[in-house]
Formats: structure tokens, C-alpha cells, sequence
């Protein structure tokens, strides 16, 4: 029975050390807010900030404190007029600790950095719009309701909207500043509405459009994110084709996408674009001429044999 208890003694010693360290971190952070508060100078903001990130850093699976300061960090930067940079905070704030009691106030704070500070009215209304679907009992969802038009249809409907005015009527070219909300609105809806039926294929769309803008490290890590975290939607088996098609065919990057598409095989031996994944994997890397070559010796061995 010695050696159990001996253990046990080592686990207790262990996360009353951890305890300690992260009191002493967040006794650290809070004399920076306290002495940044007497002298609001940027050098000391900055400390402030770096006490943050090296706390946010330092212990990721605090589900309190972490959230508090990743909020609290947004606040700083939009403090110094870093809008964009406040944002950042928010949305990991969000994505990384969702079911934080500090969710919706984050949510409701980077709405408001969309409307009032960087005037993108369309990805402050998704923003709303989701808060409210998500977190319809909240305190900060009764307000939310205030920051709405009247006759506003849903967040869905209204992103499709956004996606159908994309291109312009009389030239036929692609509107890109309409195209990029439309894509951050997908993201926007995912980060808030992770469990909805709608989010796989709100950031299919969302990467296909990146696609089209060739934007295509942004359409890479919206189909991973689908793979990812939707793995049983009907649109897991279309990313991952389309992850290996970009890779291949719009960033030349072979090895990488040769892994996908014998990955896309093996998931989804009886999906309909299993015939095109094994053509492309036998022509990955080859030129126009190279593959029409190799499809007319294919059909003159087959001539052969017959």
C-alpha cells in the first residue's frame, strides 16, 4: 500500500504546485492592470498585454481565467485603436473556450468592433444574429435584439443574400469586397453556431468562394475545418476531395495533395468522385500533353488486347 499512497502524494504536491503558479501569474497580471491603471502609457499596456498572452500561453486549459484574458487582452488593443488585432482575441476567446460564461459578452464586444470601429455592418449583424440564436437566454442577447433592423430575415438567408450579389450585374465581375464578408459571415456563423446543421455547409460555400477569389489558403483551412470538426456531414467527403484538388491543381503542392486523395480513396471507397481522385492521383504532376499521352497508349493497349 506504500507505493499507491506515495503516489498519490506526488499528484496533490503536483497540482497544489500548479495552483501555486497560476496564483502567482495572476497576482502578477492583476499588479500590471493596477499599476497600468495609475500610468496609461503604451510601454506599460504593453506589459500588461505580453502578462496576458504569457498567462493564455502558460495555461491553456484554465476554462476561467484563460477566456477573462483573452477578453481582457481585446479590450487593451481596442483601447490603443488595434481594432483588428482586438478581434483576434475575441474570436479565440470564443473558438477555444465556447462554453466560458464570458462567451457572449465576447461576442457582443467583437459585433460591436464590426459596426463601430471597422464599419463591416454585414459581419456585425452575423455576429448578432448567431449570439442570439446561440445564447437566446443570456443577458447580453436581450440587448442584441435592440442592434438589429427591423424585417432583418435570418443570418442564413441573409448570408445567401450576400452570397447572390457577389457578382456584378452589368460586367460580370466578382464584387470582392461582398465576396471576402461572405466569407468571414461563414466563419462568423461557425465560430458561433458550431452545432448547427447549417455550419458544414455554410463553410463549404464559405471555401468555395475563397476558392474562386483565389484566395486559397483561406478555401484550405475552411475544408479542413469541415473535415475536422464535421467529419460525419454530408460535406466532409466534398472537402477533403476539394483539399486535394487545390493543393494539386491551384497550388502545384503534389506531395501533399498525392496524401489527400489516397486518404479521400480509403474514407470513401463508394463516393462518386472516387473514379476522378484515382485519374488524378495517376496524372498528379503531369503536363497536358504528359496525360493525353498517357490516355492514348492506355487506349491502344486496350485495342490490343481486344
Amino acid at each position: 500500500m506504500k507505493y499507491p499512497y506515495l503516489l498519490l502524494c506526488f499528484v496533490i504536491f503536483g497540482l497544489m504546485a500548479c495552483q501555486s503558479e497560476q496564483e502567482k501569474a495572476q497576482a502578477q497580471v492583476t499588479e500590471l492592470e493596477k499599476q497600468f491603471e495609475d500610468d496609461p502609457r503604451t510601454e506599460k499596456a504593453q506589459e500588461v498585454l505580453e502578462a496576458y498572452q504569457n498567462y493564455i500561453a502558460q495555461f491553456p486549459k484554465d476554462a476561467e481565467a484563460t477566456p477573462r484574458y483573452l477578453y481582457r487582452a481585446a479590450a487593451l488593443q481596442y483601447r490603443m485603436n488595434r481594432f483588428s488585432a482586438a478581434t483576434a482575441f475575441l474570436t479565440q476567446a470564443i473558438k477555444d473556450y465556447y462554453s466560458s460564461s464570458n462567451t457572449p459578452k465576447a461576442a457582443v464586444f467583437l459585433g460591436d468592433i464590426y459596426q463601430e470601429k471597422l464599419g463591416n455592418e454585414e459581419n456585425a449583424l452575423t455576429v448578432y444574429q448567431s449570439l442570439i440564436r446561440a445564447f437566446p437566454e443570456s443577458e447580453e442577447t436581450e440587448a442584441t435584439h435592440e442592434k438589429l433592423p427591423e424585417g432583418l430575415v435570418g443570418v442564413e438567408a441573409r448570408i445567401e443574400n450576400m452570397g447572390a450579389q457577389m457578382f456584378d450585374d452589368s460586367t460580370g465581375r466578382i464584387e470582392y469586397r461582398i465576396a471576402n464578408n461572405f466569407i468571414h459571415s461563414t466563419e462568423l456563423y461557425a465560430l458561433l453556431l458550431p452545432k448547427s446543421d447549417d455550419t458544414p455547409d455554410m463553410l463549404y460555400k464559405g471555401a468555395e468562394i475563397a476558392r474562386t477569389i483565389r484566395s486559397f489558403d483561406k478555401a484550405l483551412e475552411l475544408y479542413a475545418q469541415i473535415t475536422e470538426m464535421y467529419p460525419e456531414s454530408s460535406r466532409a467527403p466534398q472537402a477533403l476531395f476539394m483539399r486535394a484538388f487545390t493543393l494539386d491543381s491551384d497550388l502545384k503542392q503534389f506531395d501533399q495533395a498525392k496524401a489527400l486523395y489516397e486518404q479521400f480513396i480509403a474514407d470513401y471507397p463508394n463516393d462518386d468522385f472516387v473514379d476522378d481522385a484515382q485519374i488524378l492521383l495517376e496524372n498528379l504532376g503531369k503536363d497536358d500533353e504528359e496525360i493525353i499521352r498517357s490516355f492514348t497508349e492506355k487506349n491502344e493497349e486496350a485495342e490490343e488486347v481486344q
